[in-house]
């Protein structure tokens, strides 16, 4: 069980992370091969995703390691959210999945919310609060590959039009912040956390 101080600092470590990939990951895709801008742009994604979901378990106060299925899942939701590329240009290369002049519907920012709110509302009728885990774990995957996005092309919500792009340093700290958004909002809803989670001890 870690002390207040520690919680704090892997707290702290955790959210800087989050910052420090995504800048990684954009500066990498100045690089000139289309294939290491692909690929490493789609890990940041994922990445930030993992890191994203484990830093509201140590928010949350849960145990990581029991949680390890829970944040690849959203490592590889926060990843696949891509796959719209090559079904919109209905073609498997890379050339063609980069060059569209539209955005794929999982780049839609209404999908994941409203899907989140089926969901949530479907566990508090059926009494499963784990079905509440994964409607926040799509919200979170979802959301923290859109506002990566946004710097670039601004915050879809089909079918009203999109925001204006997000400033970039604006971009970082809000995907930083973002955890804390989602847990703050799971805590206001008490939804999504198992019973008796705040009091229970940290544990990695």
């Amino acid at each position: 069980m870690f002390s207040v101080h520690q919680r704090i600092f892997v707290q702290v470590l955790f959210t800087i992370s989050i910052g420090i990939v995504s800048f990684i990951g954009d500066r990498l895709l100045q690089q000139k091969s289309e294939i290491i801008r692909a690929v490493s742009d789609n890990l940041t994604h994922a990445t930030v995703g993992g890191l994203t979901w484990s830093l509201i378990l140590i928010l949350s106060k849960k145990a990581i390691l029991k949680n390890i299925s829970k944040i690849f899942l959203c490592f590889f939701i926060a990843s696949f959210v891509d796959v719209d590329h090559f079904l919109i240009a209905n073609s498997w290369r890379l050339h063609d999945a980069t060059h569209l002049q539209k955005r794929g519907f999982l780049h839609c920012s209404t999908l994941p919310i409203m899907t989140w709110l089926f969901l949530l509302i479907y566990s508090k009728m059926l009494n499963q609060p784990n079905i509440s885990d994964y409607a926040w774990i799509i919200l979170t995957s979802f959301l923290s590959h859109h506002i990566r996005d946004a710097n670039r092309r601004g915050l879809w919500f089909c079918p009203f039009g999109s925001t204006r792009p997000i400033p970039y340093h604006f971009y970082l700290i809000l995907s930083m912040i973002f955890p804390y958004l989602e847990y703050f909002s799971m805590s206001l809803l008490d939804m999504g956390i198992e019973k008796g989670l705040y009091n229970a001890p940290y544990v990695v």
